[in-house]
C-alpha cells in the first residue's frame, strides 16, 4: 500500500516538474520575444531598417567608412554635448575636461562611433574600420570587448554617464548627451 502511495506521488511531483519545464520555457520564449521587438522599436524610432543582410551591412560600412576617409578622418573636437573632447594628435580623450587613457584600437571605435553618431555601427563596420584587410580580421566577438572597455572607461570618467548604447542586434551609437540617459 505505501508502494502505491509512493508511486503514486513521484507520477505527481513528475508532472509538476514537467508544468514548471513548461511554463519555463515558454516564459523564456516570452523575454525572446519582448527583446525582439525592443530591437524592432528601438531601430522604428532611429529610423534605421528592420533587418539588415550581411551585404547591406558590408555596403552600409564600405560608404560609411568612404566617406569617413573623404572627410579626413577627423573627429569632432567635441561630443555628447561637450562633455567628451577628443585631442586627436595625441589620440586622448577628455571626459569634463578630465584626461582619460584609451588604447590605440578603443580610439579607433571611438573615431568610428562620433563620425556616425546618432547612428547606428555595426559589427561588420568596425571589423572593416579596425582591421583593413579582410585576412586580417580576428573573431568578430572581439568588437564587443573593444566597447565594453571603452564604456567602462568613459562611464568611471564621467560619474556613470552611458554615451555608448547599444541596439539590440544591430550594433552601437554614440548618442549626443541630451538624448543619453543618466548624461
Amino acid at each position: 500500500m505505501a508502494e502505491e502511495t509512493l508511486s503514486a506521488r513521484l507520477v505527481e511531483v513528475e508532472s509538476m516538474l514537467d508544468r514548471s519545464r513548461r511554463r519555463l520555457e515558454e516564459g523564456s520564449r516570452l523575454v525572446e520575444d519582448a527583446h525582439k521587438l525592443l530591437g524592432e522599436l528601438q531601430q522604428v524610432l532611429i529610423g534605421s531598417p528592420r533587418s539588415v543582410s550581411p551585404e547591406d551591412s558590408e555596403e552600409a560600412a564600405s560608404k560609411l567608412l568612404q566617406s569617413l576617409k573623404a572627410s579626413g578622418s577627423d573627429m569632432p573636437e567635441t561630443l555628447c554635448g561637450g562633455r567628451l573632447s577628443v585631442d586627436q594628435v595625441q589620440r586622448l580623450i577628455r571626459i569634463d575636461g578630465h584626461p582619460i587613457g584609451i588604447t590605440e584600437m578603443e580610439y579607433r571605435v571611438l573615431e568610428l562611433l562620433a563620425f556616425a553618431r546618432n547612428n547606428v555601427v555595426t559589427r561588420a563596420m568596425l571589423l572593416k574600420h579596425l582591421y583593413r584587410r579582410s585576412d586580417d580580421q580576428p573573431q568578430p566577438k572581439i568588437i564587443d570587448v573593444f566597447i565594453s572597455k571603452l564604456r567602462k572607461k568613459l562611464r568611471n570618467a564621467s560619474g556613470g554617464a552611458e554615451f555608448i548604447e547599444t541596439i539590440p542586434q544591430r550594433g552601437w551609437i554614440l548618442r549626443d548627451v541630451d538624448a543619453t540617459s543618466g548624461a
